[in-house]
Order: structure tokens, then C-alpha cells, then sequence
């Protein structure tokens, strides 16, 4: 018993340190992927308070924090892969389909957070303030809706 609580005692350092490697580095603004800038102007007049890079992988993904509240997660060549406000997000960076969908379904319900998983047959989850949960595929087709409890 004293050897595995030893053990445990001494894995702990180890474990710590690698998650210090994976937290997200602060960069300038500057240094995000062009596809990146020109996805952050869909927000303006907000502007970028926070920006940062966890490059623990083989290829680097960001982080942007705008001065509206609004948080999005980029790819490594700056193709978003979430976009969160619990204020509600801007239309413009919507999907026609599914900004159509929406309008038709849940008019005047706003939207907190939009993923964009290209790894699950570039599928999107919305989420509306209303905690509903909607899945569109890649061409913003109406796929699954659940409530989160």
C-alpha cells in the first residue's frame, strides 16, 4: 500500500508539468492565420482583448477573446471551430442554411455558441439560449434537436 501511494506521490510532478505544457501561450493578434483576422471582423466594432496559441500538437490552434465577450476557437490554418457568447452571437457568422432554419424555427431565440466539427462529416451543433441543442450537416440541413437539461 506504501508503494502505491509512493508511487502516486512521485506521478504527480510529472503530470503537472505536462499539463503546464498544454496551457495556451499569449500572442499578439498580429500573429493569428490571415483566414482568422478576417473571421474576427465579422464581430466589429469588438475587438480581440485576448488572443493564444496551445501548440503542444503537431499543429497549433488558437484562442480569441473579443472585447464583446465573445470567445472562438480556431483551427491551425484559422478555420473557426467555436464560437461562444451567452449575449448571443451575430448572424453574419452563421450559416446561411442554418441562419434560415433558424429564423423559420426559433425566431428571435439567439444563438450562444455555433461548433464547426470538420472531423464529424463537417457537421455544426448550435446552441440557443433557450439551452436547445441543434445539429446541422455540412450543407446546414436540420439533422438532431435535444435539451439540455
Amino acid at each position: 500500500m506504501k508503494r502505491i501511494i509512493l508511487t502516486a506521490l512521485l506521478a504527480i510532478p510529472a503530470l503537472l508539468s505536462f499539463n503546464a505544457k498544454a496551457d495556451d501561450k499569449p500572442i499578439p493578434a498580429t500573429e493569428l492565420p490571415a483566414a482568422a483576422t478576417a473571421f474576427i471582423k465579422n464581430f466589429a466594432p469588438a475587438t480581440v482583448t485576448v488572443a493564444a496559441v496551445d501548440d503542444d500538437f503537431f499543429r497549433p490552434d488558437y484562442k480569441v477573446y473579443l472585447s464583446d465577450g465573445t470567445a472562438i476557437e480556431f483551427r491551425h490554418n484559422g478555420q473557426w471551430e467555436e464560437v461562444q457568447n451567452y449575449k448571443g452571437i451575430s448572424t453574419k457568422v452563421i450559416p446561411a442554411a442554418i441562419a434560415k432554419y433558424l429564423e423559420a424555427n426559433y425566431k428571435g431565440t439567439a444563438v450562444t455558441n455555433i461548433s464547426y466539427d470538420a472531423d464529424d462529416l463537417d457537421s455544426y451543433e448550435v446552441k440557443l439560449a433557450s439551452r436547445i441543442e441543434l445539429k446541422f450537416d455540412r450543407n446546414g440541413n436540420f439533422l438532431t434537436m435535444e435539451y439540455d437539461d
